[in-house]
C-alpha cells in the first residue's frame, strides 16, 4: 500500500507498476503464457488462523488450495460460478466463506452433490456434514449480484470511496481491498493467512477488456462479448487479488531479468506510457540488487480512474496505480514494487503484522529515494520522527495499532526507521544480506512477528529481541537506540 500524509492523520494508498523495453502497441490481452510443470503444485498448504482485529474476515476450518472463478459482468450485474478446492484444517460439518450480501447465491454443491446452505450478512455457510481434518474437498457455488465497495476500516481518505468492486463513472471496474474486499466479488475466505492459486475466465462486453492478475492464458469473442482466461500460479492472499475492465490497451515489454511486463492503460492514459516504463525499470533494477530476485512470472501495471483520492495498491503480479498516485512526486512505484517481494512473495500471518510488509517496503523506498538524490517522502528518515510520534498518538504503536485506524503512518514510518536501526547496527552489506535472505528463505508463505524475531537473530548471532519490542510496542517515538 502506498502511503500519503494528510492533516492529523496520515492517509496511505495501494500502488505501483512494472516495465522494461516497450514493445509495439497491442491492443487486448497479452500473448498466452504456456502453463510449467510448477503451475498449481499439488498442495499449496497454508495455515490459516483466526485475525485479531477482523475475526468476521477469517475462516480458520479451511484452507484454501486453489479458487477456480467464471466470471460474466454485463456492465451492471455479475454473475459467476466459484470453485474452491480446501483441505479441512480439523474436523467440522459446515464451512463459512465470505461474500456480500448483495451477491445471491443460487446454487452450492459439495464435490459434486447439492447441499444446503444459508446466506446472512456477509457469511456463505455451508453444512458439508462430517468432514474429517485434512480432507480435500471441492465447493461450487453459483451467484449473482450487482457488487458494491464495503466501509473501509481505517481514518484514511484515499480509500474514502470503499473496498471492494468499484465501478467508476465511465462505466469502469476497478478494486482496492486491504484489508478486504474480495469478498464483494466473489465467494472467498477473505484472510491473508489462507493463500490460493487461481483460474479465472471474465466475460465482459466486447470493446472492453477484463485484466487480472497472474499471466494470461486465452481470448475469446462473439459477436457481442468477449472472454479472458488468466492463471495465478504461485499463492496469493485474497486482498492481493485484483480486477480490472474497460478499455483498456496492453502495452508490452520485458525487464532486465527477462521478465515479461505490461501495462495496461485507458485511452486517456496513453501520454504517460514512456514515464511509467522509465520509473518501473528503474525501480525493477535497483530492487534486483537490494531485495533480489523478482519472485513471480509477470510483472505488470493498470492504471485505474480514481477521484476520491492517490490509491496505488502492491496487488500481487499487476500493481493497481491510480492516476492521481502516478502523478505524485515521491517513489509510489517503486514502493508497491517493492512489495512484490515484502507483502506479496512474504505475507503477514495476519493483520496486526501490516508491519512486516508495510515496513520493509517503506526501508526499500527511502532507501531508494535517498540513493537516487530525489524527492524525499516527508523529507526523508531523518524527519520523520514528529509524523511517527502524531500517529502513534492517534492510531497506537505499529505493533498494536488501533483495528478502527488500518494503515495509519503508524506502520510505515517506525518500522522502517526499525529496520535502519538494525542495519546501522549490522553494516549495509549484511543488512542487504538479510533483505535478500528474508524474502528467499520465507517466499510464499506466511510470517509472524515471533518468526521475524527468531529469524533475525538467527541470521545475525545477536539479541534483537528488546530493540524490536521497542520500535513496534512502545506508545511513543522511541529516541534510542
Amino acid at each position: 500500500m502506498r502511503l500519503v500524509p494528510s492533516a492529523g492523520t496520515a492517509v496511505a494508498a495501494l500502488l505501483f507498476s512494472t516495465v522494461g523495453a516497450c514493445g509495439p502497441r497491442v491492443p487486448g490481452v497479452p500473448a498466452p503464457v504456456a502453463p510449467t510443470a510448477t503451475d498449481h503444485p499439488a498442495h499449496q498448504h497454508s495455515a490459516p488462523v483466526e485475525d485479531p482485529y477482523y475475526p468476521a474476515k477469517s475462516n480458520p476450518e479451511i484452507n484454501t488450495l486453489h479458487d477456480d472463478l467464471s466470471l460474466r459482468w454485463d456492465g451492471a450485474k455479475l454473475s459467476g460460478t466459484a470453485t474452491v478446492t480446501f483441505a479441512t484444517t480439523r474436523a467440522t460439518s459446515r464451512v463459512r466463506l465470505d461474500l456480500i450480501k448483495a451477491m445471491h447465491v443460487s446454487t452450492v454443491t459439495l464435490d459434486g452433490t447439492a447441499i444446503d446452505f444459508a446466506h446472512r450478512g456477509s457469511g456463505l455457510v455451508m453444512s458439508t456434514g462430517p468432514l474429517l481434518e485434512a480432507e480435500r474437498h471441492t465447493v461450487r457455488i453459483g451467484y449473482s449480484g450487482r457488487p458494491h465497495t464495503v466501509p473501509a476500516p481505517t481514518r484514511r481518505g484515499d480509500v474514502a470511496e470503499g473496498l471492494g468492486w468499484t465501478v467508476d463513472a465511465a462505466g469502469n471496474v476497478y478494486t482496492f481491498q486491504e484489508p478486504y474486499g474480495a469478498y464483494t466479488w466473489y465467494p472467498v475466505n477473505d484472510h491473508p493467512s489462507d493463500k490460493a492459486t487461481y483460474d479465472a475466465t471474465i466475460t465482459v462486453p466486447r470493446g472492453d477488456t477484463a485484466v487480472f492478475i497472474g499471466t494470461p492464458t486465452g481470448s475469446t469473442s462473439t459477436g457481442t462479448t468477449s472472454s479472458y482466461s488468466w492463471r495465478v500460479a504461485r499463492p496469493v492472499a485474497s486482498y492481493l487479488t485484483t480486477i480490472a475492465i474497460g478499455p483498456y490497451t496492453a502495452y508490452h515489454g520485458t525487464m532486465s531479468d527477462g521478465t515479461m511486463a505490461t501495462y495496461w492503460l485507458l485511452p486517456r492514459d496513453r501520454e504517460i506510457l514512456p514515464s511509467l516504463k522509465a520509473q518501473s525499470s528503474a525501480a525493477f533494477d535497483w530492487l534486483l540488487d537490494h531485495a533480489g530476485p523478482y519472485p513471480f512470472r509477470t510483472f505488470g501495471t493498470v492504471v485505474t480512474v480514481v477521484t476520491g483520492g492517490t490509491s496505488a495498491m502492491e496487488t500481487q503480479t499487476l500493481v493497481t496505480l491510480s492516476r492521481p498516485a502516478f502523478d505524485r512526486p515521491d517513489a509510489v512505484i517503486e514502493h508497491e514494487m517493492a512489495h512484490q517481494w515484502y507483502g506479496d512473495a512474504v505475507t503477514p500471518l495476519d493483520w496486526q503484522g501490516l508491519w512486516l510488509s508495510e515496513g520493509w517496503a517503506m526501508w526499500m523506498q527511502q532507501a531508494y529515494e535517498s540513493d537516487r538524490g530525489g524527492y524525499r517522502f516527508l523529507g526523508g528518515m531523518d524527519k520523520w520522527r514528529p509524523y511517527d510520534e502524531r500517529s502513534r498518538q492517534v492510531s497506537g504503536p505499529p505493533g498494536d495499532y488501533d483495528p478502527r485506524s488500518f494503515g495509519d503512518l503508524n506502520v510505515y514510518l517506525g518500522p522502517a526507521m526499525m529496520l535502519d536501526r538494525i542495519r546501522q547496527r549490522v553494516g549495509d552489506a549484511e543488512f542487504t544480506a538479510l533483505s535478500k535472505a528474508w524474502v528467499r528463505q520465507h517466499e510464499y508463505g506466511n510470517v509472524s512477528r515471533a518468526e521475524f524475531v527468531t529469524w533475525l537473530n538467527g541470521e545475525t548471532g545477536r539479541r534483537f529481541n528488546a530493540l524490536v519490542r521497542l520500535w513496534l510496542d512502545s506508545p511513543h517515538t522511541p529516541s534510542w537506540p
